[in-house]
């Protein structure tokens, strides 16, 4: 039996990203999970004004980049979110390059990244959400499966539970999309 346990975001876990800005004339590392693909070419990232300085570098460039966080990453990305870009400079925690878009610092050693350009924006009681284009991905190749699709099992990417405040790693591939249902027969009655 189900109990209403009131209105709570029930949709975590969700992936841990590292944004990276450029602001106040320097680049700044910012972890977010509440990331969301809107549809096949956009995406969603969801910025708490508490974070005014990354929040700043986005609304004057109008570019960043999101790269997802493996395990490899997690404590450095951590500690991005631990101290704040206004006050500590973040550009060292990570290896990056610039792709065309100049304020869109690209995480070199993570399993994903995207460039991306912000092609909407709206605000959400405390939150700043920006819809993206992602105009460059860059995947390491070791995570690239043969058909040179990114294989997800492992880019490992981690996962943000908001509720318990910790992380979770995911699992291995447990079924095929669009093929096992194919062998779904029954009816609940």
């Amino acid at each position: 039996m189900q109990k209403d346990i009131g209105s709570v975001m029930g949709l975590y876990p969700m992936p841990v990203t590292i944004v990276g800005v450029v602001s106040g004339g320097r680049v700044n590392f910012l972890p977010i999970a509440h990331v969301g693909v809107v549809e096949h070419g956009h995406l969603l990232v969801s910025i708490d004004k508490n974070h005014a300085f990354s929040d700043a570098g986005i609304q004057d460039h109008k570019e960043l980049s999101v790269s997802m966080v493996n395990p490899d990453m997690m404590e450095a990305a951590d500690y991005c979110g631990i101290v704040k870009g206004a006050k500590t400079d973040k550009s060292h925690v990570f290896r990056y390059h610039f792709t065309d878009l100049a304020y869109a610092p690209v995480l070199d050693d993570a399993p994903v990244s995207m460039a991306c350009q912000v092609v909407g924006q709206f605000e959400i009681g405390n939150f700043t959400d920006y819809i993206l284009r992602p105009v460059h991905t860059l995947v390491q190749e070791e995570c690239l499966n043969q058909r040179g699709k990114i294989d997800y099992e492992k880019v490992s990417p981690i996962l943000f539970e908001f509720q318990s405040a910790q992380y979770l790693s995911t699992g291995s591939v447990i079924g095929k999309c669009w093929y096992i249902g194919k062998n779904w027969k029954g009816r609940i009655e």
